[in-house]
């Protein structure tokens, strides 16, 4: 069942039957012991009174242009009544301290209709803005950094845009909640007001393409706490049994319960041959560039910077680590060649039964994997005295690493490839981390087709040409919707999955040692479409339970532990993991981030044994420190709805050591939130930040194992400068972060500078992290 369970089924009858049906009146108002409400039937002013207060709580203000209203109607605590002029039915009902509102566009037009409410605007009461801006952010209205930010961003897309379907206003010692019960087609607004102030309007667009054309939202008076809004909205899920803990999903999918005390880690390097994997480059180059047989056959598929790289080393004891890898990259293309085999060049060279097998077959019976192996068992037999065992081969991806990795204690890994190639090429790693108790598995997405012949292209857009022409999602306008980079198209969920599942079950035949785990990217983002197509019409409804459904599938079908970018509320119920909500991607199309003469260019995609763009170390500028790293407006609401349901870290594009100005201050946020730590990592990068990265692990995984299931049930700032923060978990513990330069003593607890403390409140233990 969708998260719209509310908005498809529980409205039932929109009008019920009227005491009395009239002439409607200018403002109506609904009381209760909670709080009274006066609507403006006409203008949709709402405003709210708390019981023993005559100060109003603006909900939204009056607009003009509705026109008339007719069919008035109210029975106790429910009003309802018509605009015909918008079209629109208007339903208010008051129960307890929640405001039920609802529109419905008349099914007899079918005309594309656009509704702002609620215009929220400057209030005496009015503090600041509670938003599910990926993990959280708390926005004073007097910020003009923030108005700045908000205000220049442009329409804010309710699934895109924000992590879950609701905000809060902070109103100083109340909290204002709007819950969206319909996610789809709104869009958010703020604006700058002539007081220096921000304002704030949300607008639903009614169109054709839906067959219920409804849009409501629930609004609650909650307590004045900075996280209450999140509460709100976790209880509304679970009234709706829309919530699924992950202790249900560990009975479910047990290997799921891995990702407890787990560090996220991307893995770079997956060629078959790294530069680490020649024991004496020297006397390699050598015979390389020499005339054996073998050897000529390879030096005559090489380019000229190979061939010169090979001579370059065979000069030199000391080769740099850069023609290394150019030569062990340029090896790696010819040992995946199906042609590589040529038995006239072998009659010499001794090979072991495997090897013998695996040429006796015909190639057209080889899976890829099989290719693999039989070429580096050929090539190892034909330079064994220079060269590791190819079961030890490859960089990011390899026994070496993973060795490394369980000697510093790192004994619970998420380890994700940029490509399932990788696990064809290093079979006996996977197996390996698999035996470590890691979750391996590789990067997938479905989000864009490109053409069979695009040159530059990606694996996981390809798919065939018929697919290619009919599968696209369509434009209202009757155009085809633009891929990833304005390339290829988006293609329809609808028709994808016969795809899916031969792409996933074809990966899953050839491997030797299975996936355990699978990332799918883009599907738990919030980009959903309306598709306008002939053949597989859609309404972004259709197409995220499109998703939803085939991220399930290859969780069922291969029992796998499923992850996929962002972990948008609609995707929780299904996810395990998700990467993007505690970072998301920052200054997408900046052109001081793509500009290799700015200081704060990010990199770009290469070498591929580490991509500049994920590996390299850059500052962050100073703007994107402000509103994705300050702790002064950083909220967990995302861990206060779903801490215990989903395991939620950071984007790829924004890992725990990538901007070198927020590596401190993001290990402190990853720790007072209990979240994973997530980085990329080959041999080299992990010899470089090993000590940090052992050091974290140490204090969050033990932690994280303990109550990563677990609620987090509060959190709260200790110091007016909210530098000091407090988060709790149920009954077990509770986490304090000093994110200032002074320590903070609070109950008789003393909180150092740049560090976290754990206490657990049965003994009272107590663990320390303090940044060094």
């Amino acid at each position: 069942m969708s998260i719209l369970r509310f908005y498809i089924l529980s409205i039932g009858v929109l009008f019920l039957t009227a005491i009395g049906v009239g002439a409607a009146p200018e403002t109506v108002r609904l009381s209760n012991s909670v709080w009274s409400v006066d609507i403006a039937t006409q203008s949709l002013a709402v405003n709210a009174y708390p019981i023993g207060s005559e100060t109003a709580v603006p909900i939204s203000a009056a607009q003009p242009g509705f026109g008339n209203v007719t069919e008035f109607s109210q029975e106790g605590n429910t009003v309802s009544w018509k605009l015909p002029n918008q079209f629109l039915s208007v339903r208010f009902e008051l129960v307890d301290e929640s405001l039920s509102v609802e529109f419905v566009q008349d099914e007899r037009t079918r005309e594309t209709l656009r509704l702002a409410w609620p215009v929220i605007e400057d209030s005496q009461s009015l503090r600041g803005y509670i938003l599910p801006l990926f993990e959280g952010s708390y926005v004073p209205k007097d910020d003009v950094t923030w108005q700045n930010f908000l205000s220049e961003r442009g329409p804010i897309d309710t699934t895109a845009g924000l992590s879950m379907p609701f905000w809060g206003l902070d109103l100083d010692n109340q909290t204002l909640t709007y819950i969206l019960t319909n996610p789809f087609n709104n869009q958010i607004r703020f604006n700058q007001t002539a007081a220096a102030s921000l304002g704030m309007e949300v607008s639903h667009t009614f169109t054709p393409n839906w067959e219920q054309r409804r849009y409501g939202l629930y609004i609650s008076l909650g307590a004045a706490s900075p996280v209450a809004s999140a509460k709100q909205y976790r209880h509304w899920l679970q009234q709706n049994a829309e919530f699924v803990s992950f202790a249900e999903k560990i009975e479910k999918t047990p290997a799921a319960g891995q990702l407890l005390g787990a560090a996220h880690i991307y893995l770079w390097g997956g060629k078959l041959l790294s530069q680490y994997d020649v024991t004496d480059w020297q006397t390699f180059a050598t015979r390389l560039s020499g005339d054996s047989g073998v050897a000529t056959q390879i030096w005559a598929q090489l380019n000229a910077e190979a061939r010169k790289a090979i001579r370059e080393i065979a000069q030199s004891a000391h080769a740099s680590k850069y023609v290394r890898r150019v030569v062990s990259r340029a090896i790696s293309e010819q040992l995946e060649k199906p042609d590589f085999y040529n038995a006239s060049l072998w009659t010499e060279i001794s090979l072991t039964s495997e090897t013998e097998k695996l040429i006796s077959r015909d190639i057209s019976t080889l899976s890829l994997t099989e290719v693999y192996r039989r070429n580096c068992l050929l090539f190892y037999a034909a330079f064994s005295d220079t060269l590791r065992h190819p079961d030890e081969w490859g960089d990011g991806l390899s026994l070496k690493l993973l060795e490394q990795f369980a000697e510093n204690g790192l004994d619970r890994l998420w380890l994700g490839v940029d490509s399932w190639q990788d696990g064809f090429r290093h079979p006996t790693a996977v197996a390996k981390a698999k035996a470590l108790g890691y979750l391996v598995g590789p990067y997938d997405s479905y989000h864009s087709i490109h053409h069979p012949n695009e040159k530059d292209t990606w694996e996981t857009a390809q798919f065939d040409l018929s697919l290619y022409e009919t599968g696209a999602i369509v434009n209202a306008d009757g155009t085809k919707s633009r891929g990833f980079k304005k390339k290829g198209y988006h293609l329809s969920p609808l028709v994808a999955q016969p795809y899916v599942e031969g792409r996933v079950n074809g990966i899953v035949a050839q491997m030797p040692s299975d996936f355990n785990t699978w990332f799918i990217d883009c599907d738990a983002y919030g980009e959903l479409y309306d598709d306008y197509s002939t053949s597989h019409p859609a309404t972004q409804l259709d197409d995220m339970h499109a998703r939803l459904a085939r991220i399930s599938w290859i969780r069922d079908t291969h029992n796998m532990v499923v992850g996929s970018e962002g972990g948008a509320a609609y995707s929780a119920a299904v996810l395990h993991f998700a990467h993007g909500m505690t970072v998301p991607v920052i200054g997408w199309g900046d052109p001081d981030m793509k500009s290799k003469t700015s200081p704060y260019y990010v990199g770009g995609y290469w070498p591929p044994e580490g991509p500049a763009i994920h590996i390299k170390q850059v500052p962050l500028k100073p703007n994107y420190l402000y509103h994705y790293y300050d702790p002064r407006f950083r909220l967990p609401l995302y861990q206060i709805v779903f801490h215990d349901s989903v395991i939620a870290t950071h984007h790829w594009g924004s890992g725990s050591l990538k901007f070198e100005n927020a590596i401190e201050t993001l290990a402190l946020l990853e720790l007072l939130y209990n979240v994973p730590p997530l980085y990329h990592l080959n041999i080299d990068e992990f010899s470089k930040h090993k000590a940090w990265i052992t050091r974290h692990y140490a204090f969050f995984s033990p932690l994280h194992r303990q109550i990563g299931g677990q609620a987090m049930t509060d959190f709260e700032w200790l110091s007016d400068d909210r530098q000091v923060q407090r988060t709790e978990f149920g009954d077990t513990v509770e986490i304090y972060a000093n994110f200032g330069t002074d320590a903070f003593e609070y109950e008789g607890l003393v909180i150092l500078a740049r560090s976290v403390v754990a206490r657990w409140r049965d003994t009272g233990k107590v663990e320390v992290f303090v940044v060094e």
